[in-house]
């Protein structure tokens, strides 16, 4: 059975260093025209695929051990009235909960 605190630092741990790390992250733009990004630490495994900028969707996994064990599907998409949806982005991928656990 996966300890569910582990599982709450990884996926911590993954998204920072994944899209929260903006640039530096290794991006896989797959022949669908979708962005994976891939985090492994021991037996986990992130693995975040997303389609477009605007609108925006996709999915992320946890793997433990090579098994399923976390998915989130989600979808967004910043106001029209924002003039540089980049800026957006840019406070997102600092956000707390990248920072705090949480």
């Amino acid at each position: 059975m996966i300890d569910i605190q582990n599982l709450k630092e990884f996926l911590v741990k993954a998204k920072k260093n994944t899209y929260a790390s903006g640039d530096k992250s290794k991006k896989i733009i797959e022949s669908d025209k979708s962005t994976t990004l891939i985090f492994i630490d021991g037996d986990f495994k992130y693995h975040d695929n997303y389609f477009g900028g605007e609108p925006y969707g996709g999915r992320e996994v946890v793997f433990f051990k090579d098994e399923p064990v976390y998915m989130m599907v989600y979808y967004g998409l910043v106001d029209k009235k924002v003039n540089d949806f980049r800026e957006i982005y840019k406070i997102l991928q600092k956000s707390p909960v990248f920072n705090t656990g949480r």
